[in-house]
């Protein structure tokens, strides 16, 4: 008897052994996995299948929604061949000491034909919009969503009017496109999308929801970052810019022209725009596009030189009635394009994503 109590003793001592992660409950798997950063995500994926489902489902979005553990990143779409159009999605690693451009796979999934160019962008939480555009010379009502969870492409309900260059926005969980037609009627203005019964509605130039967009400069509509000019119906791109909030009470547009970082007060009626100043050291490049940070009033600017693509962050400061300083936060090469020139219209499209 007391042999068979010494036996049962050392078994209650020894350690059960260890649950593995696999095998935890899926709530509690998010749970878990949805407090990690997703700079680990590479590395977490090659676990198993079970946990590149996991990290790939729209139940992790909703978990790290719920919980406030959400990452914003910035995704750019390049031209990576002059001669043959080849665009590629990348997304910008955040990770400081290691950021660099990455691809984003290329699916089954991935469209035959992505629009040559002047199609529209934008994102919803971790979805990014591909908006009309010209396909084979000609406008097109198509519209592509490519999901960053996944990374997978899908298909829209194509829009009522082929359109390119379009305005677009997201207002109140919607989409808002306007313009980038060839009609003249007020019926094909504009339409709007509704992500929840996924129809397109047609859009009045008097919608309530886009009088405060128009109300920024009077004959002018800001959306999506881009300024449009308004001539009645006819909407026609002017720029692309970013909205930055300097402090409480100033908000600027910061524009990239001829190369070099422009501003204007997005509150002033007259058009001037005037030098950024305090960017020396980024004198000697080509700066092609500028991209809104989330927060913080920052910005990227992004250039090439030589094989190379580089991008610096921009912070501003507000001197005075007519000067802004920008600041170089930091600048990294972050891409490099494999044994040819790709020009320096290689940059097409620009979104920030959640996960």
């Amino acid at each position: 008897m007391l042999e068979n109590m010494g036996e049962e003793m050392k078994k209650s001592s020894e350690s059960p052994p260890p649950t593995s992660f696999p095998s935890l409950p899926n709530d509690l798997a998010l749970n878990i996995l949805a407090r990690i950063s997703l700079i680990h995500r590479p590395t977490l994926s090659l676990v198993s299948k079970s946990f590149r489902s996991l990290l790939a489902s729209r139940e992790l979005y909703a978990t790290r929604t719920l919980i406030e553990k959400t990452e914003s990143y910035i995704y750019v779409c390049l031209n990576s061949n002059k001669k043959n159009h080849n665009p590629r999605w990348f997304t910008l690693a955040p990770v400081p000491q290691r950021q660099r451009l990455i691809p984003i796979p290329i699916p089954n999934s991935f469209p035959n034909q992505y629009p040559e160019s002047s199609s529209t962008v934008v994102s919803i939480d971790s979805e990014i919009y591909v908006i009309g555009g010209f396909l084979k010379g000609k406008r097109s009502r198509r519209v592509l969503v490519l999901d960053c969870q996944s990374h997978q492409w899908i298909r829209l309900p194509k829009m009522r009017v082929p359109r390119e260059k379009a305005a677009a926005n997201v207002i109140d969980g919607k989409i808002f496109v306007i313009g980038g037609c060839r009609s003249n009627k007020s019926k094909d203005w504009g339409e709007v999308y509704d992500i929840k019964t996924q129809t397109w509605e047609p859009l009045s130039p008097e919608t309530p929801d886009l009088t405060a967009q128009k109300s920024v400069v009077p004959g002018r509509l800001v959306m999506g970052g881009k300024v449009y000019v308004m001539n009645g119906l006819k909407l026609n791109f002017r720029e692309s810019v970013c909205l930055v909030g300097i402090d409480k009470n100033v908000l600027c547009q910061i524009f990239v022209r001829n190369g070099k970082l422009l501003w204007r007060d997005a509150n002033e009626e007259v058009e001037c725009w005037t030098k950024v100043w305090g960017l020396e050291e980024l004198s000697s490049n080509y700066l092609v596009s500028v991209v809104n940070l989330c927060g913080g009033g920052r910005v990227m600017v992004w250039w090439k030189k030589h094989l190379k693509i580089w991008c610096a962050e921009i912070s501003f400061e507000r001197r005075g009635f007519e000067e802004l300083l920008g600041f170089v936060e930091c600048s990294k090469s972050v891409f490099t394009f494999e044994g040819w020139d790709s020009g320096f219209d290689f940059f097409m499209h620009s979104a920030i994503v959640t996960h």
